[in-house]
């Protein structure tokens, strides 16, 4: 292509190249987890609403709110198997029909007893393309939602994080006491790498539930608020899931056998199969230590495996900011429960 009269041509070098990259893609990689997508509204919002587990209290149920829902790689899914040609078997995350994965959990500190009622979903990937650079593009991610609970019954923190570990967000309500909370906590919102959440939420009153906001592409959560489940939005569409225990993920359908999510030996144990984050490998994996950074990780539901599920990318504080270890976890954080 022939260049304008007078216009000069454009020399890029390997420095140019470079600090092109750190100074724009990589900001957008980082912070926005999106970069290049249209600026029009989603065209549709599906809220996905799991039954009431026995014996859990209605508030005490997470409702997703998911962008975009006419892209298949939003809607929550459910793990399943497909056969390779060899015969073997393939792990995928089918958007046909969606799933949430739940368990209780019980744990004692020095301040008292709690239980966590822990709900687990899975996305068949995050894109990536010219209009969708995100840094956790790969397949078959998952995010966590905790709800923790006093021995009165009553909610006193909500834990969000996806299973890679990443991008965690702690909602505390007015049922904790201020001097569990960290030192300098904000009082109206929280910046978690790109968006912004309360930093306080209040208990659902009757009939109502929490809902969390799953961006589009990125399966973040984008939004946190108080809704009721029987008057929502015109535009957004109910749809109720179906509720499995965390340990189904261990057995997922295969012909006549059975097949696991996870790893479960080698090197990979404790890994979601079929997952990758070839992005975060490259862009965070040297500087953290961590040949697999952002693999979505196995979390409770019967896992047994030594991968530590690290919230916190400081090479060193890795057992200590480790889920699996909720007392510690919360310690590791500030949280004086």
């Amino acid at each position: 292509m022939m260049r304008p009269s007078g216009s000069q041509p454009l020399h890029l070098n390997l420095r140019d190249l470079a600090r092109l990259f750190v100074c724009f893609l990589l900001p957008a990689l980082f912070l926005n987890g999106c970069a290049g997508t249209s600026s029009l509204p989603p065209s549709k919002t599906t809220a996905f609403s799991p039954p009431v587990p026995t014996g859990v209290d209605t508030g005490h149920v997470p409702i997703f709110v998911v962008e975009n829902s006419e892209q298949p790689y939003n809607l929550i899914g459910t793990p399943a198997t497909q056969r390779n040609p060899d015969g073997s078997p393939f792990i995928v995350v089918d958007p046909v029909a969606a799933t949430v994965y739940y368990e209780r959990d019980s744990f004692t500190t020095d301040q008292g007893r709690y239980r966590n009622e822990i709900y687990r979903i899975h996305h068949e990937r995050v894109p990536f393309g010219w209009g969708a650079l995100n840094l956790t593009a790969g397949t078959n991610p998952g995010l966590l939602v905790i709800y923790t609970l006093n021995e009165a019954d009553t909610v006193v923190l909500i834990t969000t994080v996806h299973t890679c570990g990443c991008y965690l967000a702690f909602l505390p309500t007015p049922a904790l006491p201020e001097d569990a909370y960290p030192a300098d906590w904000p009082q109206d919102r929280q910046w978690i790498y790109g968006h912004t959440l309360p930093s306080r939420m209040e208990l659902p009153e009757q009939g109502r539930q929490i809902a969390f906001t799953l961006a589009d592409q990125t399966h973040r959560v984008s939004e946190v608020s108080l809704i009721d489940p029987d008057n929502l939005p015109p535009a957004t569409e109910r749809v109720q899931t179906d509720l499995a225990p965390l340990s189904a993920l261990y057995r997922l359908p295969f012909g006549e056998t059975i097949v696991s999510f996870f790893e479960t030996d080698g090197p990979r144990s404790g890994y979601v199969k079929n997952n990758s984050k070839p992005l975060e490998r490259l862009l965070i994996g040297w500087w953290a230590l961590d040949f697999r950074v952002g693999e979505d990780k196995a979390y409770r539901g019967g896992d047994s495996s030594e991968t530590i599920f690290y919230t916190s990318l400081k090479f060193w504080a890795r057992e200590e900011s480790d889920l699996k270890d909720f007392p510690r976890f919360l310690a590791y954080w500030g949280w004086n429960l």
